[in-house]
């Protein structure tokens, strides 16, 4: 971390490593714009067939670690140059799946539980409600 601002460094590295990063504000200005229209059509995808397009899932994905790529970067984090100066990031659509699958099931079994045991709960204050 500390050999992205050592003065050690060469000013023409430094000077370049600041243009790389306007460069790639510009790019997020762009990823913006691309990320609204997907999010647009997958609205009307859903609306129309019940489900998102999975591709543009997978597409959205790789987007989605592109951007923190180009955060980590600009914000002096990480010396690692996203794309077009590195291969692009892949995600496939199974990983997604995977890791909706995994919240829900963390998600829904306290919900069951709960729902279970304040119905015992009801059930016993009727019973002793009833017999008072």
């Amino acid at each position: 971390m500390t050999s992205l601002i050592n003065k050690d460094k060469p000013i023409r590295d430094r000077v370049m490593y600041g243009l790389l990063a306007l460069f790639f504000l510009f790019i997020v200005q762009v990823l913006a714009t691309i990320i609204s229209l997907i999010a647009v059509f997958q609205f009307f995808a859903t609306l129309v067939t019940g489900k998102a397009n999975k591709k543009l899932q997978s597409f959205s994905q790789s987007l989605a670690e592109y951007f923190k790529q180009i955060t980590l970067f600009v914000a002096y984090i990480d010396e690692y140059r996203p794309w077009p100066f590195s291969v692009w990031p892949d995600n496939t659509v199974d990983d997604i799946e995977e890791e909706s699958v995994v919240e829900a099931e963390i998600v829904d079994e306290p919900d069951k539980k709960d729902n279970k045991e304040s119905t015992k709960k009801e059930g016993e204050k009727d019973k002793k409600g009833d017999g008072q």
